[in-house]
């Protein structure tokens, strides 16, 4: 006996099934640019956030099951159950494909972070991605969902379908990105390598070719079904149906990029509009679930179909309301970046709407169809679904990703190598005549991909003049350089974090370092802090300097580092127990769709898998992963090879439902040819038979009282650990718009400051966050101590974070911060970035700038030698947790040097000698590690002065100065004012600019600024003249190079010129600074009655 679901259980039911489905078009397409990452992290917590809910729904179902499951027979509890409790639960678990390598991976996964070296971002993930244990172990749970609730077969067309109409707001704004309709202005080149909504070309390269398999099933499956089909009696019919869907379909992507546009140009000083572009995801992703309803064929228009339609209208309809209010109260301005365009964003948004409102009007005016799909309408399905295969594949080539290319390339040969195989197969078993054409088209696509795999080898090893050429050609030469590791290229980066490079051995080397952690790794999202002492100097030549990396850019070298070489056995575990279900799925099914289904997945699983080669697996791509083996997990019981209750399949049941989902309930459906019927009957018989007894409808109280319980958890874990943390990356955005802008005065740095400990109370375990509080108040003490009657006080011994963080509202911590003097805000900056370094001692970054904090401490308040001490303790503790990072090694030295002078008239000399041998050490092992990197041997020539070394000295400044004119303009003051004694030198460093100023085209003037301090020094008048004079005449609104000219004028008794300079000048500062225009004025009185002779 069947029995019926509850109200509960049904609801339950669509509330897993919208979760797994708003998952697949959501995470792909939802970028957040209210938050400081965008990206990656924001995805992550989206999807954890609906995996949440999800489990909760499901579990509220599946105990909703146990209470009105009807009772067993006691013949069937004593005959069939295995005996024990956890037997039956073992035998549960392994009628589950898949289910052992997946447990294995997980015990793995969990046991690498316990041992992790730093086990609490092991878990929760790195600020920069998000991408801990328990985010994976989110993709997994989706998957393990998909599969214990998944029961129907229109469920899993549904989730394919929405999963290939869900790329299409990537696809589009692809399109949109290449050709330069971005209201967005992104950091980087997005024209020629588009990076959609992943930020990252190779990114969304990965998702496309994930998904491109999809696409290419459903094109078939619907071409398949349009042969088995009866042509269309009413093909206007058809053509309007299909109008109806592509117009809902373009009606949604409307609204999404209004809502980018929104975004874009719609500016405000707080999150009033943070659901604008969710939002249009979520109208987007209930428009794609109409033509899966199938409304053509349903006996009426219902709720669920009209919902969507209903959702789209209220979206704009709020949009457009809280917009209007926002411009007649204040608070938002209507801007675009540039000529970027993006204020058009009403129309977009009303069109959007019409065509889903002409869409609807089709829907009510068009006959719905009783009977099966017609060819027609069936064949302009399958063209639908090639238009979209093409612009996924025309939008990979835009990202000039290689990665990626070579990932789709092996995924597309596996597709089409295995569906012509079956299809041969398929032909010669019956006996038709197309068997030799499938033969024939196996061989020539297996021979295609090896001349185009050996055009590939030669390309790339070749030097001929017509491959030399080819090369330079846009997009397509890029395959030309696969191998190259040139300097500056990205082999030469990947080269670098693999293998290192002379000084260390990378990726490898951190592997092998420890045999007990080449098993179990050094725990997920390791990397950033292991790595460090493997961490090749030369790297920081290409990508940016201090950074160290997080990902080895070769997702099998990263679970080798994070999980070690059981992480690395267990993950391929499960990639080949994969591929062996689906092998035998392939083999012992025999319904063609099913089989291209198949085929498809595992075309999901190479390209991903291949991919990785080279790439970073990212949110996206492993929730593709886990729903690709998901499918196929399911497929296979919906084709009756096994049972996912823990049951054998009922073989003699007939079909309750079709296996085509183009056939509604009650046609006739297609009979496999395999061994067992390819129906539903894989799942059970809890949906077909004849007896269903009736549901209860009610679990009672304490049952109701439960599910309360399961949903006020799941929530607020929804918001305690996925939305708090976007929120508080949000919070934190905002107060780095205030600090890191050009007007960063004291209110804004205040302001910021606001925004901060706001961020820390919502996430107070974000290392991250207290680093830039930190520095934020460094900023408040070094602003303030410039005004006048600022106290410096005294420091304090009990400075707390919490004192500053627990203040009631914004008001009191600003007014609790502008009161302290100076030296109580810094020792609450100390406290600060020393919570910093108790969340992760491990990060080099904490060290490092608990060091700088004491440096500035003491070069900025307090001039006591004691603030050095402390900075040399903490930079020593930094270059030993990163002892390749020469900018760290080199603010160490620094350190030193200033130590160094600081006792220079001390009687005992010798502490000196020490320290300037301690700086020196430093420095030639900074030397040593990157000799490119000029700073050390800037910092090497000034050690070098400071011991009275002047003519070594000169001799490293004039090398300086030749590799780059620029090398020594911000603090040639200090070294010219040191070396007056020494004019030798000052003529050499003069005679060496004026050597370089010939040769500098890009910007002269600082260069003749310096050469006519050095002039004057020396005491060439003439000279200092020449070179102010060209300096003026290349910047005539710079005030201080008009002063300087000013005054060498004066100087040289030209007081008439003087005085007209001089009036310039007053011009140019008398808007600006009241009290400078009024010494100019002095000046000018001054000048012209010398000239007068007076």
């Amino acid at each position: 006996m069947i029995q019926q679901q509850t109200a509960i259980a049904r609801w339950c039911e669509r509330i897993v099934e919208g979760g797994w489905l708003l998952a697949v078009v959501f995470i792909p397409s939802y970028f957040n640019l209210l938050s400081s990452r965008h990206f990656e992290p924001d995805k992550s917590t989206s999807l954890r956030a609906i995996v949440l809910v999800m489990a909760a729904a499901a579990i509220i179902r599946w105990l909703e099951g146990l209470n009105n499951a009807p009772p067993k027979p006691k013949s069937e509890d004593t005959a069939k159950q295995p005996p024990g409790r956890l037997k039956r639960i073992w035998s549960r678990i392994t009628s589950v494909p898949l289910s052992i390598p997946v447990l294995v991976y997980i015990v793995v996964f969990l046991f690498a972070t316990i041992v992790s070296v730093t086990p609490y971002m092991s878990f929760w993930g790195s600020y920069q991605r998000l991408q801990g244990t328990y985010t994976h172990l989110s993709y997994i749970a989706l998957g393990a969902i998909v599969v214990l609730n998944m029961r129907r077969r229109e469920q899993l067309e549904r989730l394919v379908t929405i999963s290939v109409l869900g790329s299409l707001v990537a696809v589009g704004y692809g399109l949109i990105q290449h050709y330069q309709l971005d209201p967005l202005p992104w950091g980087g080149d997005v024209v020629s390598r588009i990076a959609s909504t992943m930020g990252n070309s190779i990114f969304v390269a990965a998702y496309f070719i994930m998904i491109i398999p999809f696409a290419l099933y459903l094109t078939i499956a619907a071409a398949h079904t349009a042969s088995q089909s009866p042509s269309s009696k009413r093909p206007g019919v058809d053509w309007g149906w299909a109008i109806s869907y592509v117009l809902l379909v373009l009606g949604s992507l409307a609204i999404v990029f209004a809502a980018i546009q929104f975004v874009a140009v719609v500016r405000t000083n707080d999150l009033r509009y943070w659901w604008v572009y969710p939002g249009s995801l979520v109208v987007a992703f209930l428009l794609y679930l109409v033509p899966t309803l199938r409304p053509h064929s349903a006996d009426r228009i219902n709720i669920s179909m009209l919902l969507p339609g209903i959702v789209a209208i209220t979206y704009v309809l709020m949009l457009g309301l809280f917009f209007s209010s926002g411009q007649s109260t204040g608070g938002q301005e209507v801007r675009p970046y540039g000529e970027r365009g993006g204020t058009e964003w009403p129309i977009w948004m009303i069109g959007g709407i019409i065509s889903i409102i002409v869409s609807y009007t089709l829907m009510f005016v068009l006959p719905r169809r009783s009977s099966p799909q017609t060819a027609l309408f069936m064949r302009l399905q399958s063209i639908g679904m090639l238009i979209i295969t093409l612009l996924l594949l025309v939008v990979t080539f835009y990202t000039q990703s290689r990665g990626p290319w070579i990932g789709a390339g092996a995924g597309l040969f596996v597709f089409f190598t295995l569906l012509l195989w079956k299809a041969w197969q398929r032909a010669r078993t019956e006996g038709l005549p197309r068997a030799t054409l499938w033969r024939n088209l196996l061989i020539g696509e297996i021979a295609l991909t090896i001349a185009m795999g050996a055009f590939i080898v030669i390309f790339n090893f070749s030097n001929a003049p017509v491959f030399v050429e080819l090369r330079e050609v846009p997009y397509i030469g890029r395959m030309g350089r696969l191998l190259d590791t040139s300097p500056g290229t990205t082999g030469d980066v990947r080269m670098k974090i693999w293998f290192g490079d002379e000084i260390t051995n990378g990726a490898v080397g951190l592997i092998t370092s420890n045999p007990v952690r080449a098993l179990v790794g050094w725990g997920p999202e390791s990397m950033f802090v292991a790595y460090n002492p493997f961490y090749p100097p030369s790297l920081a030549n290409v990508e940016a300097r201090g950074a160290s990396p997080d990902r080895s850019h070769q997702a099998y070298l990263d679970e080798l580092v994070t999980k070690g070489l059981f992480g690395l056995i267990s993950y391929l575990f499960v990639i080949l127990s994969f591929f062996a279900l689906a092998w035998r799925l392939l083999q012992r099914v025999t319904e063609w769709r099913m089989q291209v289904l198949f085929i498809a997945c595992i075309s999901i699983v190479v390209a991903h898998s291949v991919e990785g080669l080279t790439g970073i697996p990212i949110v996206a791509t492993l929730m593709l992963l886990w729903i690709a083996m998901a499918v196929l997990v399911v497929s296979g019981s919906l084709a009756g090879q096994y049972s996912l209750d823990g049951q054998e399949p009922d073989l003699t049941e007939a079909a309750s439902e079709s296996p085509e989902p183009v056939e509604r309930k009650g046609q006739k459906a297609t009979k496999g040819r395999g061994s067992r019927r390819q129906t539903a009957a894989g799942h059970g018989s809890r949906r077909t038979g004849s007896s269903r007894r009736r549901a209860t409808g009610s679990s009672g109280l304490l049952g109701g009282l439960l599910y309360t319980i399961i949903a006020v958890i799941a929530f607020a874990f929804v918001w305690s650990i996925n939305v708090s943390n976007v929120f508080a990356d949000m919070r934190f955005q905002q107060g780095k718009i205030y600090t890191e802008s050009a007007q960063a005065n004291l209110q804004r740095h205040l302001e910021g400051l606001t925004f901060f400990v706001d961020a820390i109370n919502l996430e107070p375990e974000q290392d991250f966050y207290y680093l830039s509080l930190g520095r934020n108040l460094m900023s408040l003490v070094d602003i303030r101590r410039q005004m006048d009657g600022t106290e410096f006080g005294e420091t304090v011994d009990d400075a707390r974070v919490e004192t500053l963080l627990r203040q009631p509202n914004d008001q009191s911590i600003q007014q609790f911060v502008l009161e302290m003097p100076l030296q109580e805000l810094m020792s609450y900056a100390e406290a600060v970035l020393l919570r910093a370094y108790e969340i992760n001692p491990r990060n080099k970054d904490h060290s490092a700038n608990l060091g700088r904090l004491y440096s500035f401490w003491y070069s900025r308040l307090t001039q006591d030698p004691a603030q050095l001490q402390q900075a040399l303790e903490w930079y020593e503790r930094a270059n030993e947790a990163a002892p390749n990072d020469v900018v760290i090694m080199n603010e160490y030295a620094r350190t030193y040097v200033l130590l160094a002078e600081v006792n220079r008239e001390q009687p005992d000399q010798t502490v000196v000698q020490e320290y300037y041998e301690q700086a020196n050490a430093l420095l030639s092992e900074a030397k040593r590690l990157d000799p490119l990197y000029s700073e050390t041997e800037l910092l090497l020539a000034d050690v070098l002065r400071l011991q009275g070394n002047y003519t070594e000295a000169t001799d490293r400044y004039l090398v300086l100065l030749k590799e780059n004119p620029q090398a020594l303009s911000n603090q040639i003051e200090l070294i010219a004012t040191s070396m007056q004694s020494e004019p030798e030198q000052l003529q050499r460093l003069l005679e060496g600019y004026e050597a370089t100023v010939a040769d500098e085209t890009e910007n002269p003037a600082p260069l003749y600024a310096i050469i006519g301090r050095l002039a004057f020094l020396i005491g060439d008048l003439p000279g200092a003249e020449a070179a102010y004079a060209s300096q003026v005449e290349l910047e005539p609104n710079n005030a201080q190079a008009r002063q300087n000219y000013t005054l060498v004028l004066s100087d040289t008794q030209q007081y008439q010129r003087a005085a007209s300079e001089a009036e310039v000048l007053l011009t140019l500062v008398q808007s600006q600074d009241q009290q400078r225009a009024v010494q100019v004025q002095v000046l000018i009185d001054y000048l012209k009655n010398r000239a007068a002779g007076d």
